[in-house]
Parts: structure tokens; sequence; C-alpha cells
């Protein structure tokens, strides 16, 4: 045995000794990893997915923001009302701007500025506002807002005059914007209002100056 694989053994040394001198198996390890292609495709489809992704995200964020914007105008409503009075519609447009006479059919402080522009405070400051159009014995449009209401809730109040026979007085109202719950969740606002014109106003009117038909 001794004879037979003593020549195995040197000649398995002197192949040992050949590769060690070349570089060894490490060499050829990294001669190996140094010509393989690098894998551009997967880093560029890699980044590629990432900025897709980041689009997506940014363009779900603005949707979102948009959907917000569409519900923060739910919850409101508009009151319309026609009534109808024994007078000029110079008187009723005297009335409504005067804050004399507010005082008198309410019995309630009130402040009114005849101007546009000009603010008004009426029922002792609950209902605070602007006068944005005036044309007398015409038009009364004004923001109106409760001090009840949510900060930054305002409302649009608009009085249309029309005398279809001298002395009897049609007037339209528009209140538009009108919340549906205050800042303590009631949810009676809309209901409250109305019959606030109708009752604590419109009727109050013709009560106190004997317009009522």
């Amino acid at each position: 045995m001794l004879a037979k694989g003593k020549p195995l053994v040197l000649e398995k040394v002197s192949d040992f000794v050949k590769a060690m001198a070349k570089g060894g198996p490490v060499k050829d390890e990294l001669e190996a990893k140094k010509s393989a292609p690098k894998n551009t495709t997967t880093t560029s489809t890699s980044n590629s997915n990432s900025a897709a992704m980041s689009k997506e995200k940014v363009g779900v964020e603005k949707e979102a923001k948009k959907e917000v914007k569409k519900e923060g105008k739910k919850g409101f409503k508009t009151i319309t009302m026609s009534e109808k009075f024994n007078c000029r519609a110079k008187d009723m447009y005297e009335i409504l701007m005067d804050e004399n006479r507010w005082k008198g059919f309410t019995q309630s402080n009130a402040r009114i500025s005849k101007d546009v522009g000009g603010q008004f405070s009426i029922f002792d400051g609950s209902v605070t506002g602007i006068n944005l159009e005036l044309q007398e014995g015409k038009l009364i449009s004004q923001g109106w807002r409760f001090g009840s209401w949510s900060d930054g809730i305002d409302s649009t109040v608009r009085l249309v005059f029309n005398e279809p026979e001298p002395g009897v007085t049609v007037i339209k109202l528009t209140h538009s914007d009108v919340p549906e719950e205050d800042r303590y969740g009631n949810a009676t606002v809309v209901e409250n209002t109305e019959r606030g014109w109708r009752d604590l106003i419109f009727n109050k009117i013709r009560a106190v100056f004997g317009f009522g038909i």
C-alpha cells in the first residue's frame, strides 16, 4: 500500500502547490464574481416601483383632501319663506333696518347699521352680522351668525321685497348655509331658525305694527 499510495499523494500535493501558486480557489471565485454581470435590471425596477408607489401615495392623499372639502359642505340647509303684509314695501324695509323698531317688536337690544359693510347685532347679541347689499324698499342681503354656532360658520340672509299692489307687500326670504347642528351638538338649528323668523320677527311685526292680513 505504501508503494502504491505514495505516488498518488505526491501527485495531489503537487497539484495543490500549483493551484496555490496561481492564487488558489479564492482567486477563481473572485474572477467569477468580476465576470458576472451586475443585476441593474432589478435595481432599476425596484427604483421604478418605489417612484410609482410614491406618486400613488401622493395621489391618494390629494383625493382624501378633496373628499374632506366635499364633506365640509354637508350638514347645511336653506330656509325659504314667503310672507305677506298689509303695508308698503318701504315701511317693512325701514322696520327691519331700524334698531329702535327692532327693540320695540322684539323687546331686546339691537344695533343696526344702515350702510353696506356695516355691522349689526340683534336679540341681545345672539345674532350678529354684516350688511352685504342694500336696496331701499327692494332688497336686504346680510351675513348672519348665531352665537351658538361653531366658529367660522356664517349664513346668508336675502330678503326680497315685492309690492304686487299698493299697500300689500310680499317678502321672500332665503336663508342659506344654516348648519344642522350648533357647537353643542343640538340638531334643531334649522327648525329653530325657521320658527324664529316666523314667530319672533314676521308675526311680531304684524302684531306690533298692525300689518297683519
